[in-house]
């Protein structure tokens, strides 16, 4: 018996290694293929359709003393408040 199990194993022994490298090389497939179509793909396709941004600075001596007076004012109010919080 032990004799027949044995001529069993070294007849399923081939077909199992086949199997084996089937699998390996599908797998092997099916984890890079979808990387390689995907960056094939997308660097040809890909366009830069962002738009440059721009900003219009006006540096007129007018608009620099409405901001400091601004900034001015604001600095004085948390000044005021946090007087005001101290005194709670």
């Amino acid at each position: 018996m032990d004799s027949n199990s044995q001529s069993a194993n070294t007849e399923e022994l081939p077909s199992q290694r086949l199997a084996d490298v089937v699998g390996t090389a599908i797998a092997m497939l099916t984890l890079t293929l979808p990387m390689f179509v995907i960056g094939h793909y997308s660097s040809s396709s890909v366009e830069d359709n962002r738009q440059p941004l721009t900003y219009n600075l006006q540096t007129t001596d007018n608009h620099t003393e409405e901001i400091k007076s601004e900034i001015s004012s604001i600095y004085k109010m948390n000044q005021h408040a946090s007087g005001l919080s101290k005194k709670e």
